[in-house]
C-alpha cells in the first residue's frame, strides 16, 4: 500500500511538464476553443498541469487572454495573408497564429523576433516544418505590410471599426449604437479591451482600509482607496503578491461595483438576511461584516459544489453568521416566507458589464439570451420577494447593462406586486456626485457603466415591502 501511494505521488509530480509561456498560452486557448472551457478555468487548469515560473505564468495569461479578446482584429489581418479560410487550417495553427500576432501587434515589450520564432517553433512542433514555414511567412508579411494599420479605421466605417478593430460581436455593437451616442459605444468597447485592475475589499472585522493600505505597501503592492465602497482598494501593481496577505483573512477579492450592493441593502447587526445566488460568497461575507458578525446571512445557491466556496470564504475572513444553503431561487415553495429583514438577489444575467474581466465572454454571448435571462430574473425576483417580511427590503442586482434585465424588470415586478415600492438608496449617496446618478439613487436604483464609472457595469435597485400585506 505504501509503495502504491509513493508510486501514485511520483506519477502525479512527474506528470507536470515544463512548458514556456507561449506553449501554455496555446494550451489555454485550445481548452477554450475546443473544450468550451472558460478562460480563467482553462488558465488555472493549465497552471496545475504544467510547470511554469511565476513570470511565465503571468505572460501566458496575458497572451492567451489578449489573443482571445482581440480575436476579430487578429483574424481580420490573418485572412489577408492566407489562401484558405481560417477554419481549414491544420489543428493548433489558428491559435498559434493568433497568439503570435497578438504579441507582435499589442505587446511592445516582446521583441518581434522572439514572437515570430516562438510561433514558428510551436507550429513545427504540432504540424511540421512546412506549416512552420507558413506561419513564419504570414507573421512577417503582417509586420511588413503595416500590422495594426491594416485594421478598419474609425473614420471610414465606424461599425466595422468597433466590430473588427475593437473586436466586439457585431450584434452587440449594433445594439449599443441604437441606445448610445457613437462616442459612448467606442468608450465602452475600449474599456472592455483595457487591462482590468484588481479590486479588493478589506475585512473590517480585522482591519480598516488605511491599515490594509499600509500592509499592502509593506508587501510591495501598490494600491489606492476606491472612490466608491469605503472598504475597497484598487490594486495598481503587485497583484501577484496578494495571495500571502489574503491567507491572513485581511481582505476578499471583490470588484468595486459589487462591493456597493451590501451598502445598498444596508444590513444591520442581528438582522436575518437572505442572499440568493450567493456563490462564491463575496456579497454574503460583506453583509456579514456590516452586521458585525451578529445575526444570520442565509447564503443560498442552486449548485451544491458552490456552497463550499461560500463556506471557505466565510471561514477565511473569520465570519460565523454566514450559513450556506442549497436552494433554487425559482422554486422556494413555502420556505422562509416573510422571514427576512432583507434579501438580496444578484440575478443570473448576460454579464455584459464584466466583459473586461472575462476574455472569452464576449464570444459566448448571444442577443437572444437577453430576453430569456430577463424573464428568468423577473421570475426569481417575484419568488424571492415573498421571503421578505413587511417593512423589509429587497435588493436586486446584476452585472449587466441592458434595460430589459435591469430597470425594465423592476418596473414589471412593481406592476405585479403593489406591496413593494422603490425607495431611495441612502447608503450610496455619499459615493456618487454626478447629478444623474444622484437622481437615480433618489428613485431607488443606479446603473454603473465601465466607461463612465471606471468599474464593472452593474445595476442595483432597492425595493421595500409595505408594512401591511
Amino acid at each position: 500500500m505504501v509503495k502504491d501511494n509513493i508510486r501514485k505521488e511520483w506519477k502525479k509530480q512527474t506528470s507536470s511538464k515544463p512548458v514556456n509561456a507561449r506553449q501554455a498560452a496555446l494550451l489555454i486557448m485550445r481548452k477554450v476553443e475546443r473544450e468550451g472551457a472558460y478562460a480563467n478555468i482553462a488558465l488555472n487548469q493549465t497552471l496545475r498541469e504544467n510547470v511554469l515560473t511565476a513570470q511565465d505564468a503571468r505572460l501566458a495569461a496575458q497572451i492567451a487572454y489578449g489573443a482571445i479578446r482581440m480575436q476579430n482584429a487578429l483574424d481580420y489581418i490573418l485572412e489577408r495573408f492566407l489562401s484558405k479560410p481560417l477554419e481549414q487550417l491544420p489543428d493548433y495553427i489558428l491559435p498559434i497564429l493568433r497568439l503570435s500576432l497578438y504579441q507582435l501587434l499589442y505587446l511592445d515589450k516582446i521583441p518581434s523576433a522572439a514572437a515570430v520564432n516562438e510561433g514558428v517553433a510551436l507550429a513545427k512542433k504540432y504540424a511540421g516544418q512546412k506549416i512552420g514555414n507558413l506561419v513564419n511567412a504570414v507573421l512577417r508579411q503582417a509586420l511588413r505590410q503595416g500590422g495594426l494599420a491594416l485594421l478598419p479605421r474609425r473614420e471610414e466605417d465606424f461599425t466595422q471599426y468597433l466590430t473588427v478593430t475593437l473586436s466586439h460581436p457585431q450584434w452587440l455593437v449594433e445594439r449599443l449604437l441604437k441606445l448610445w451616442p457613437p462616442e459612448e459605444v467606442e468608450a465602452f468597447c475600449l474599456c472592455d479591451n483595457a487591462n482590468r485592475q484588481v479590486a479588493i475589499r478589506c475585512n473590517t472585522l480585522r482591519i480598516n482600509r488605511q491599515e490594509l493600505l499600509q500592509r499592502l505597501q509593506e508587501a510591495g503592492i501598490e494600491g489606492e482607496a476606491s472612490p466608491y465602497a469605503p472598504e475597497s482598494v484598487v490594486i495598481h501593481n503587485g497583484a501577484a503578491a496578494l495571495q500571502g496577505l489574503r491567507q491572513e483573512g485581511l481582505f476578499a477579492v471583490q470588484g468595486e461595483a459589487s462591493a456597493l450592493v451590501a451598502h445598498a441593502l444596508n444590513p444591520r447587526p442581528n438582522m436575518q438576511i437572505l442572499d440568493m445566488c450567493a456563490a462564491p460568497g463575496g456579497k454574503s461575507t460583506h453583509m456579514a461584516a456590516l452586521m458585525e458578525d451578529q445575526g444570520r446571512v442565509w447564503a443560498c445557491d442552486i449548485r451544491p459544489h458552490k456552497l463550499k466556496l461560500i463556506e471557505d470564504a466565510a471561514a477565511l475572513l473569520g465570519i460565523s453568521i454566514v450559513q450556506p444553503v442549497l436552494a433554487d431561487a425559482l422554486h422556494l415553495d413555502g420556505q422562509a416566507v416573510g422571514m427576512a429583514d432583507g434579501a438580496l438577489l444578484d440575478a443570473p444575467c448576460s454579464g455584459l458589464g464584466v466583459l473586461a474581466a472575462r476574455a472569452d465572454a464576449r464570444w459566448r454571448k448571444r442577443e437572444e439570451d437577453i430576453s430569456r435571462l430577463a424573464e428568468q430574473g423577473l421570475a426569481m425576483l417575484c419568488s424571492v420577494a415573498d421571503r421578505v417580511r413587511p417593512g423589509g427590503r429587497l435588493c436586486f442586482s446584476t452585472c449587466t447593462i441592458t434595460d430589459e434585465e435591469n430597470i425594465d424588470n423592476v418596473r414589471r415586478f412593481l406592476a405585479r406586486r403593489n406591496d413593494f415600492r422603490l425607495v431611495p438608496i441612502a447608503g450610496l449617496r455619499r459615493m456618487f456626485h454626478d447629478p444623474q446618478d444622484l437622481r437615480r439613487l433618489e428613485q431607488g436604483y443606479i446603473q454603473l457603466l465601465p466607461h463612465k464609472h471606471h468599474t464593472d457595469g452593474f445595476f442595483i435597485a432597492v425595493l421595500q415591502r409595505n408594512d401591511y400585506v
